[in-house]
């Protein structure tokens, strides 16, 4: 699609919250090189963000502004100021058990951006980044499951808010709970004032790719990456839907510049696969790697049908002239760059 057709021109600032992280930091290299001006948020001085960007896009077209908590609408004001659009994609990544800690400051932050957005005249559109654990609780489900667009994980909800379940065992929940509550409190947002701007979210599966720095980690990545240490710890992942990591990043580029994604839910879900198939690929891309653990025996299948993913790849399609998604071999083989 050409640039004159976006609902920003080139030249444009875009607020991106939570820059240094995994999708975020992709997603300003993709707005930086289509021509665009990116602010982004990060909670502590990252230079080493702002140099990669200098270096690869000249001066000027990034910046960093430090903010905590996203509970302070005078400090998001100051933030948003000559803003056009906003990507708000930080959030809780503790992991923590204790739901009272977690899931009310998501939401606050999530209504928060939408709030002070709406006291912008200038921003047109805003996207949340949100997750595929808002659609049900990820646990395989072999005799088939149908998600789409009214799908909600009300499980976790209860889970995380069950006080007979111990912390330690609701680390997962609690984070699904969040990002559940933030993203359906934020549509309600939407409905009950109507702002001026479109409002899209964005519904990533587990995520792989390359990662932009080394200080990035690449949370879903970093793990799957220490299959490459012998690590055991994503056994436990079961199968699931996976999606490259630029893919997602072009998609929240689609929420806030493509003119016909309005007020939607897109489902960022490319190749559905079990961890075993995972290592099956691990050991074809490292042969020489013995420390890769043996893949599960008699693994778990799950037949979830992701509905609307179709419309995301469409957008793949017509907005970057892709074939589609990214597969789950060539997103591996990028990931594991510089990894034996």
């Amino acid at each position: 699609m050409a640039k004159n057709s976006y609902v920003l021109p080139p030249g444009s600032r875009v607020l991106v919250t939570g820059a240094n992280g995994y999708i975020a930091s992709h997603v300003v290299d993709k707005l930086l090189g289509l021509g665009y001006l990116v602010r982004g948020t990060v909670r502590a001085p990252k230079p080493w963000l702002n140099e990669y960007f200098e270096q690869k896009y000249g001066p000027d077209v990034f910046e960093t502004v430090f903010v905590e908590s996203f509970g302070s609408k005078d400090e998001l004001e100051g933030i948003m100021e000559g803003v056009d659009g906003v990507i708000h994609s930080a959030s809780d990544m503790t992991f923590s058990g204790d739901p009272s800690a977690i899931i009310p400051w998501v939401v606050k932050a999530a209504v928060n951006v939408l709030e002070v957005a709406a006291l912008n005249p200038a921003i047109k559109r805003v996207v949340l980044v949100s997750s595929s654990s808002t659609l049900y609780n990820m646990i395989p489900e072999p005799n088939g499951r149908r998600v789409d667009e009214n799908s909600w994980n009300d499980v976790s909800l209860k889970t995380a808010w069950d006080k007979n379940v111990p912390k330690e065992e609701k680390t997962v929940a609690v984070y699904a709970a969040s990002k559940t509550e933030a993203e359906r409190e934020s549509w309600k947002w939407v409905k009950a004032h109507q702002p001026h701007f479109e409002f899209n979210t964005v519904v990533p599966c587990f995520n792989l790719g390359k990662t932009l720095c080394p200080e990035i980690y690449g949370s879903t990545m970093g793990h799957t990456r220490t299959l490459l240490q012998g690590s055991k710890m994503t056994l436990m992942f079961t199968e699931q839907w996976y999606v490259d990591v630029e893919d997602v990043a072009r998609l929240c580029i689609v929420g806030v510049l493509e003119p016909t994604a309005k007020s939607e839910r897109i489902f960022a879900f490319g190749e559905q696969m079990h961890v075993a198939d995972i290592i099956s690929i691990l050991r074809e891309l490292r042969p020489n790697n013995k420390k890769i653990p043996d893949p599960p025996t008699n693994p778990i299948r799950d037949r979830t049908e992701v509905v609307p993913r179709a419309r995301a790849e469409e957008f793949l399609r017509s907005v970057f002239g892709l074939s589609g998604f990214r597969g789950v071999r060539e997103s591996l083989e990028v990931g594991i760059e510089g990894w034996e």
